[in-house]
């Protein structure tokens, strides 16, 4: 079995020694959402984790693009939401209707969600508490891209509520974690093997897996790095049939869901 407890992972740690971890997009998301389900159970684990070894997690370019467009979303959702709390800023009746519907919408598949996942707390899916990027396209449609006498420009809205938040988020991924690349010499040394991306379509045709994650997963088998920090259902499942000289940390709650369907691999 090639996957770990977040409690039995910080137990086997002696305290100072190297440790490498590969973070992928859905724990790293869950460390930078408040109203995730997992976000107080990561950031302590990582938080231990710094606290008992020279802990370096590492992160890839396909695992900053989801983070970053996740963000993207909830603070466009955030602030879309806000506008009728906000004098200052006009709105076209057409934009409040738009606004209204969608509102609807999300509110709807949320409720939904939280109805499904009773008893389940920790596997609700926190992109339903936000816009869905369709939606944020529908809603970008039916304003105006500059402001015109006293209504807000879709422009304006980015300015307020996206462009310094999502510069801020970048720099704190940055501050978190190190970038795994095959093409930075001082990474060389991290590296087994060339990384061929091909083998990334095996993977996931192997067990139906999301493309993004089979990369991020075909970057880990180059390396020497033994673990993987995750709490993506394929990511875990992808493992135990692709990569079992990996580590999967997840969440103690989640060991059991994996037992039934993975117990004959």
């Amino acid at each position: 079995m090639n996957r770990i407890g977040f409690r039995p992972f910080l137990n086997k740690i002696t305290g100072g020694e190297e440790l490498k971890i590969v973070i992928d997009s859905n724990a790293l998301i869950a460390s930078g959402d408040d109203l995730h389900p997992n976000y107080g159970e990561i950031t302590s684990f990582i938080r231990d984790l710094d606290q008992r070894a020279n802990l370096t997690l590492y992160t890839t370019v396909t695992t900053k693009a989801e983070y970053l467009d996740y963000q993207r979303r909830r603070f466009l959702t955030e602030g879309l939401l806000s506008l009728s709390s906000l004098p200052e800023i006009s709105l076209a009746s057409n934009v409040k209707a738009k606004l209204s519907t969608i509102k609807g919408r999300k509110n709807t598949r949320e409720k939904n969600e939280i109805k499904r996942s009773q008893g389940e707390s920790d596997d609700i899916d926190s992109s339903y508490f936000y816009f869905r990027d369709s939606e944020i396209k529908e809603i970008k449609k039916v304003f105006r891209a500059r402001d015109v006498q006293n209504e807000a420009g879709w422009l304006k809205i980015c300015d307020i509520f996206l462009s310094r938040k999502l510069m801020a988020e970048e720099a704190l991924i940055d501050e978190l974690c190190t970038y795994l690349s095959p093409y930075k010499e001082e990474q060389a040394h991290i590296f087994n093997n060339k990384v061929d991306w091909k083998n990334a379509t095996k993977i996931s045709a192997k067990s139906g897996m999301g493309f993004s994650d089979s990369m991020i997963l075909n970057m880990v088998l180059a390396t020497k790095i033994d673990y993987i920090l995750t709490l993506d259902y394929d990511l875990v499942y992808a493992s135990a049939v692709s990569a079992l000289s990996k580590t999967v940390i997840i969440p103690d709650k989640r060991i059991k869901q994996f037992k039934q369907a993975l117990k004959k691999l």
